[in-house]
């Protein structure tokens, strides 16, 4: 039987996600988990759901690759050959799915929020903005990744809430774009289908 979001609490996700992956891994964790509740309550999300996400963003972000495109093969979901590929880019939407799985939950907002943190998603919801700009943002990533996302969002008063989050997800997808550019790295069609449809209702914003 599924439960409803009250159902799980938000130390019953922290104890549960805190058994799955290392210390430096849940450092991370519990930054942007933080920092998705801080964004909830400036931006409109709901700041439970929000820090509820951030913890169990990456429960499984610790999963070898080839683990990762075979519980993608079980669980139905699709794949391309990037993925098959670089498997770790499917941590999101596996946590998701062991989240629904393992603790019977059914939000789909916080799933969502799960499953999108790492590439992104066209017309994400502002719970989904959040949770993606807090994984990017977090206390534990270098200044010279988070200090133009900063900037973007402190535009709120000038542009409004939602075109801030929209432009700090753009320049969250430039910074990413430049660091996997620079590393050589593939990059998945997603990263740039994003970056554009956020540009596009960015444009004009410097």
């Amino acid at each position: 039987m599924v439960t409803e979001f009250s159902a799980l609490t938000i130390e019953q996700a922290k104890k549960w996600v805190k058994s799955r992956v290392s210390e430096k891994r849940f450092r991370h964790i519990t930054g942007v988990a933080q920092t998705a509740r801080k964004l909830a309550k400036q931006y409109g999300a709901e700041p439970e759901k929000a820090e509820l996400a951030g913890w169990l963003h990456d429960a499984c972000k610790e999963f070898k690759d080839r683990q990762l495109v075979q519980l993608a093969n079980d669980y139905g979901l699709p794949l391309d050959k990037v993925y098959e590929e670089n498997g770790h880019l499917l941590h999101g939407p596996i946590a998701a799915e062991v989240v629904k799985r393992e603790l019977n939950f059914a939000d789909e907002l916080v799933l969502n929020a799960i499953r999108e943190h790492t590439l992104g998603a066209v017309a994400m919801t502002t719970l989904s903005i959040v949770v993606f700009l807090a994984d990017a943002i977090e206390p534990g990533r270098s200044e010279d990744f988070t200090k133009p996302i900063w900037e973007a969002l402190e535009r709120a008063k000038e542009i409004g809430d939602a075109q801030a989050l929209n432009l700090a997800v753009r320049v969250t997808c430039d910074m990413s774009l430049r660091d996997l550019l620079m590393q050589g790295r593939i990059i998945h069609p997603r990263t740039v289908e994003v970056r554009n449809y956020y540009t596009q209702l960015t444009r004009g914003l410097a």
